[in-house]
């Protein structure tokens, strides 16, 4: 009898052990919001944006509106400025992203994780979870010239600059 409790408790035991070191429980897919940025603004998604702009601004200088001129040339500086901080720092693309649920509902569902967020908003891991990169799948939703994928690829090799050193940068460049 003895014999038996001792192995009946060396069998939980090890059912325990096996139990803590199975697959996590969780598993979140993670991107580099500066390779989405860079993809979006070499896209043709992210070229329409500016082509609006731009014919919004040639409308403007034809009517002679200067307020409205003004305002283009603003917004444009401005727009420059939100694709550096994507391209550069951790400018978030979730404003870009959104326009792409059902896309990103897929590549989630392929990589097998629960949710998919961007590397530099993900703070903290507790025990039981994995990450996924799920970044060339997110970039390939804007389905990136050869040269946007060389810029893509390049980007891990950089450290993200600070917002405010990528708020320095000046908007015509």
């Amino acid at each position: 009898m003895k014999y038996f409790i001792s192995a009946a408790v060396l069998l939980c035991l090890l059912v325990l052990a096996v139990g803590f070191t199975t697959q996590p429980a969780i598993r979140i897919g993670v991107y580099d919001s500066r390779a989405v940025g860079v993809a979006h603004a070499n896209s043709s998604e992210g070229g329409e944006i500016i082509a609006a702009l731009r014919a919004d601004y040639a409308k403007a200088k034809a009517a002679k509106d200067d307020k409205l001129v003004k305002e283009l040339e603003q917004k444009g500086k401005t727009y420059q400025v939100l694709a550096h901080l994507r391209a550069f720092s951790i400018g978030s693309v979730a404003e870009i992203l959104t326009l792409h649920k059902a896309e990103i509902g897929k590549i989630a569902q392929e990589a097998g994780v629960s949710a998919v967020v961007s590397k530099h908003e993900l703070m903290f891991l507790g025990d039981g979870v994995e990450t996924v990169d799920v970044t060339a799948q997110l970039c390939q939703i804007f389905k990136p010239s050869e040269q946007a994928m060389k810029w893509i690829a390049d980007v891990p090799n950089h450290q993200p600059l600070s917002m405010l050193d990528v708020l320095l940068i000046p908007a015509e460049q």
